[in-house]
């Protein structure tokens, strides 16, 4: 770390970068005893970086010096206090009425994440921090933070099933779209990761095998093709070893009706011809929905009277008609 930089951070945080941990423990609790007031003054530096405060809880209680924290530093020891044994999934230690703790939670995670310690305790501090920040607060601001998080850990082969969880609660295709920039990482687990949390060997894409580039050129274009159509399945790592996060309703698509937010939904307000289509459509098997599907949207796009007309076949027939334009294009 150059001196520059070194000179931007708070006292405390300049000693346990330099020297370690148990430097600044030491350092804190020397100056504490000697000058209360100019200890609390370094504890309650704006610029002081959650890591530290962390490390200093023992140093802390033992010198009775709570009385003395700011608010933004009583706030973040009460979240750490709190989190005591095992989390179920989304259960946190905060209620949302505590609006108090957004900005605490906010600078946890963004001064907390930067260098963390390998501690379960620590770790499941920013994890609550993220979940609350996501799914109380709504944050799209954290999502790239969250997504280097958990790649980060994920190199280190670290816990990241409950962060992914969180990540994908947003539910929105900017998630996807940060997580697919990892497909042409030079670093092999991130581009594993991503295809993973992408679900690309479920994804019908033709550069699954290809490189790094190609795969996310290609699932970049399947993600613009299919985004109205994409729903959040809820799945998560702590139910299943391969879950689907995200996937296509291939009903919708085959009837070219978005879904209103990314979601599963029913289709509401079908008139008699579509119940008619749906009916037809899910006796179908999978990979003649998917045709269909993709056929469907193809020729939509092209002429939507076209589409209507095709849309208005028996079902044996549509699937002949769009074999029959798939292999017009070859």
């Amino acid at each position: 770390m150059n001196a520059d930089h070194l000179n931007d951070l708070s006292y405390l945080d300049q000693v346990r970068r330099t020297e370690g941990a148990e430097k600044c423990k030491s350092a804190f609790l020397e100056i504490f005893r000697k000058d209360a007031r100019r200890a609390s003054t370094m504890l309650n530096d704006d610029r002081l970086m959650f890591p530290s405060l962390y490390i200093l809880r023992e140093p802390i209680l033992q010198q009775r010096a709570q009385r003395y924290l700011n608010p933004r530093n009583r706030i973040a020891l009460q979240i750490a206090n709190r989190l005591k044994g095992p989390k179920a999934p989304g259960t946190n230690a905060l209620s949302p009425k505590q609006n108090a703790a957004y900005p605490v939670l906010k600078w946890i995670l963004q001064t907390g994440s930067a260098e963390e310690i390998p501690e379960d305790d620590y770790e499941e501090i920013l994890d609550v921090a993220v979940s609350v920040l996501i799914t109380v607060h709504k944050d799209a601001d954290i999502l790239p933070l969250v997504v280097d998080l958990i790649f980060k850990r994920n190199r280190d082969g670290r816990y990241i099933h409950d962060l992914v969880w969180a990540l994908f609660r947003f539910q929105d295709p900017q998630i996807l779209k940060l997580i697919a920039l990892r497909l042409a990482s030079s670093e092999p687990k991130d581009a594993e990761l991503a295809a993973e949390l992408l679900n690309i060997d479920k994804t019908d894409l033709p550069a699954v095998r290809g490189d790094g580039k190609g795969r996310q050129e290609s699932y970049l274009h399947w993600l613009e093709e299919n985004q109205p159509y994409l729903y959040f399945t809820q799945e998560s790592f702590q139910y299943t070893s391969r879950p689907t996060f995200c996937t296509v309703d291939l009903e919708r698509k085959y009837l070219q009706k978005g879904t209103p937010s990314y979601s599963k939904e029913p289709i509401p307000s079908l008139d008699d011809d579509e119940n008619k289509c749906i009916a037809a459509f899910r006796r179908l098997s999978s990979e003649e929905k998917k045709a269909l599907s993709d056929y469907s949207q193809k020729i939509c796009g092209k002429s939507e009277p076209a589409w209507k007309e095709w849309l208005h076949m028996p079902v044996t027939e549509q699937i002949k008609a769009a074999k029959a334009g798939w292999e017009g294009d070859e």
